[in-house]
């Protein structure tokens, strides 16, 4: 914690999760898992719904209106947007990340994402895929912190 809890000082933008490149294959492995989430929402353009039962109905729903899943780890809250087949994009806001424990649940989460889909997973600053702050690797089940300077 004490390494790397600059990441998550505020800053007034959001921290992003990415999984890029991704497939449809990628989204199918893991929307189940999200959806099983006890504290999973879904919501098209801000309207609370049941989640659909599958990826393609999500991205068909993105053609005309803005599908957006929501789950709760520990005290964080992650949002997806499927913006791409192509990416596997969350987002959460940095301040909710505040202890070793909010730590451990984030690193924990980003663990089940990339062992899902079986690719590095890249914690960044907002909208910077190419900037990580923290890496997880699946295959050697490892994390890379990426100092900041600040």
């Amino acid at each position: 914690w004490e390494k790397c809890k600059n990441v998550f000082q505020p800053d007034g933008s959001l921290r992003d999760i990415y999984i890029t490149p991704a497939t449809i294959n990628d989204w199918r492995s893991l929307y189940p898992f999200l959806c099983s989430c006890p504290t999973v929402e879904y919501f098209v353009d801000g309207i609370a719904q049941t989640p659909p039962s599958t990826t393609e109905k999500v991205f068909s729903t993105r053609s005309t209106a803005s599908p957006m899943l929501r789950l709760k780890i520990g005290s964080t809250l992650f949002v997806f947007h499927f913006f791409s087949k192509d990416e596997i994009e969350c987002d959460f806001m940095p301040q909710e990340i505040t202890s070793q424990s909010d730590l451990n649940s984030l690193l924990g989460f980003i663990r089940q994402l990339g062992d899902k889909v079986g690719k590095p997973v890249l914690l960044t600053p907002e909208n910077l895929h190419e900037s990580p702050l923290i890496s997880y690797f699946p295959e050697n089940g490892t994390f890379l912190y990426h100092e900041v300077l600040t």
